[in-house]
C-alpha cells in the first residue's frame, strides 16, 4: 500500500507567500522544515526587502564573494545598526574624540587603507584625513582613536579631497598652494602654486591618468595632471568671482563649473578632454549654460550627460530647477557643445 500523499507547495508559491512577512517572521518560518529555509534563503526576497527598505544599498561594503547570499546579511546588518543608533544606548555605538588639531576643521575624507573598495560598516580599520586651519593634515584610525601621522605646518589649510585608486590626499591652503600627501605614510608628493585664496578641488580617474582641476578666486579653472600636479591648461569661466560650481559627470566626458557669487552669470559646461589633453591649435571646448544665478548643479549618475541646475528665476526671490541633456554637435569645420 502506498503511504499517504500530502501536497505542498512548489518554491515559487512559498517565495510568493513570504513576501508578505516581515523579516522577524522570515527568519522564524526559516526554521520550520528544509523546504521552508531554502525558501527563506532566496536573494531575490532579501533584495526586494532591501531596495522596499532603502532607496539605496550598496553591498560592497559586504566584500563577500557569495553574492548570492549578501542581500540578506546586508539586510541584517543594516536594520542592526539602526536599531542601535535609534535607541542611542551607550553599549550601542562606540564614539571617539579625535583630538589634535588646534584650529578649525575644514574638511575629512575616508581613507581605505590597502584597497580600492569601498569601507566596510562594522570590521576593518577605517582611515579618514583632516585638513584645519591650524596648517596640518592628520590621519586617524577611527576605531582606535589613534594618530596615524601629522604633517609638518604650513598655511591655514582651506580644503581636501582624496584619491583612492592612487591612495594620495590632495589640500589646498589660503595662500593658493596645492599639495598631495601619500595616505600611509603622511609624505609630501608634489606642490603647485595658484595664487588664490580660495581654491574648489576636483580629482577624478580617467582610465589610469589621474587628474585635478582646480578653481580659483579670479574665476579660473586649472588643471594638473598626476600626483606630481603638472599643469596641463587653464580657462577662465567667470572673471573676477571664484570658482564655487565644479564638478564633473559621472562618465568623465564633461565638466560643470561656475560661481554661486554672481546672478547674473551663467554657469558653464566644458568638453573634460579639452582640459586634460588641450590642443594647441583650439580653444578649450566650453559652452555656456543659457540659465544665469547658479545655486546648485549635479549630473544624473544613471544619465551621464543629463544635469540639473538649480538657478535664480525670472522672479527675483524664487528658484528654478532646469534639466540640460549635454552633447556635442560637429560640423566640417567645429565642433559645438549643445545643451
Amino acid at each position: 500500500m502506498d503511504p499517504p500523499h500530502h501536497p505542498h507547495l512548489i518554491s515559487d508559491c512559498l517565495i510568493h507567500i513570504f513576501t508578505f512577512l516581515s523579516e522577524e517572521d522570515l527568519v522564524s518560518v526559516s526554521s520550520v522544515c528544509k523546504e521552508w529555509h531554502e525558501a527563506t534563503e532566496t536573494p531575490w526576497l532579501w533584495r526586494r526587502m532591501c531596495l522596499q527598505r532603502w532607496s539605496f544599498c550598496n553591498l560592497a561594503v559586504l566584500r563577500s564573494e557569495q553574492v548570492n547570499h549578501s542581500w540578506k546579511r546586508y539586510f541584517l546588518r543594516r536594520c542592526h545598526l539602526e536599531m542601535k543608533m535609534t535607541k542611542g544606548r551607550a553599549g550601542g555605538y562606540t564614539c571617539h574624540s579625535l583630538r589634535g588639531h588646534t584650529g578649525r576643521v575644514v574638511g575629512l575624507v575616508y581613507l581605505h587603507a590597502n584597497s580600492d573598495e569601498l569601507p566596510e560598516l562594522w570590521n576593518g580599520n577605517a582611515i579618514v584625513c583632516s585638513a584645519s586651519t591650524d596648517g596640518t593634515v592628520r590621519a586617524w584610525n577611527i576605531q582606535k582613536a589613534e594618530l596615524l601621522w601629522c604633517s609638518p605646518v604650513q598655511s591655514p589649510l582651506t580644503g581636501i579631497v582624496k584619491d583612492e585608486q592612487h591612495e594620495v590626499v590632495i589640500t589646498a591652503d589660503l595662500t593658493g598652494l596645492i599639495k598631495t600627501w601619500q595616505c600611509q605614510t603622511g609624505q609630501e608628493v608634489a606642490s603647485f602654486p595658484t595664487a588664490s585664496p580660495h581654491c574648489t578641488l576636483l580629482q577624478y580617474n580617467i582610465n589610469n591618468d589621474w587628474f585635478l582641476s582646480v578653481g580659483t578666486s579670479q574665476g579660473s579653472v586649472c588643471t594638473l595632471a598626476g600626483s606630481a600636479l603638472t599643469k596641463k591648461s587653464s580657462i577662465m569661466v567667470c572673471d573676477s568671482f571664484k570658482v564655487n560650481v565644479l564638478l564633473v559627470s559621472p562618465d568623465k566626458k564633461w565638466i560643470t563649473a561656475g560661481t554661486k557669487d554672481n546672478d547674473d552669470l551663467s554657469p558653464k559646461v566644458i568638453f573634460t578632454e579639452s582640459l586634460t589633453s588641450p590642443s594647441e591649435d583650439e580653444d578649450p571646448l566650453c559652452q555656456s549654460v543659457p540659465v544665469i544665478g547658479c545655486q546648485a548643479a549635479v549630473f544624473i549618475p544613471t544619465q551621464p550627460a543629463r544635469l540639473v541646475i538649480i538657478h535664480r528665476s525670472e522672479h527675483l526671490n524664487n528658484k528654478a530647477l532646469t534639466v540640460f541633456d549635454v552633447s556635442i554637435k560637429k560640423t566640417k569645420y567645429k565642433s559645438e557643445i549643445q545643451g
